[in-house]
């Protein structure tokens, strides 16, 4: 079985490195991260990815700009907001978009700003 490709993005290295820990817990995902924008972009071109969790310190104009390009290389992709809460609410959310798109019934990539 694969495992589940996930890009994490967020602007605070300490909670970053907390979140890839804690996923990559997760004997069924893989997860990378970083601060950046252009290296989050970067990554997303080189390597296919189920699921795009931003964090919290991302900008508006940064979260639109990063949800186009992603959503143009890949429309089906899964993009969801994580604002903290510990380890039990970050699976939970994880498990949520994954789950309820498979599913076909809730689309995790809506986008406020558009």
């Amino acid at each position: 079985m694969n495992k589940i490709q996930i890009l994490v993005i967020g602007r605070e290295t300490d909670i970053l490195q907390t979140v890839l820990r804690l996923i990559n817990k997760n004997d069924n995902w893989n997860a990378t991260g970083t601060g950046e924008d252009e290296t989050a972009i970067e990554f997303f071109h080189q390597h296919p990815y189920d699921l795009v969790l931003l964090g919290g310190g991302i900008k508006a104009d940064s979260e639109i700009k990063l949800r186009k390009i992603f959503t143009l290389q890949n429309p089906d992709i899964k993009i969801i907001q994580h604002w903290g809460g510990g380890s039990g609410l970050l699976e939970n959310e994880i498990r949520a978009a994954l789950e309820n798109n498979e599913e076909g019934n809730f689309n995790i990539v809506d986008n406020p700003f558009k």
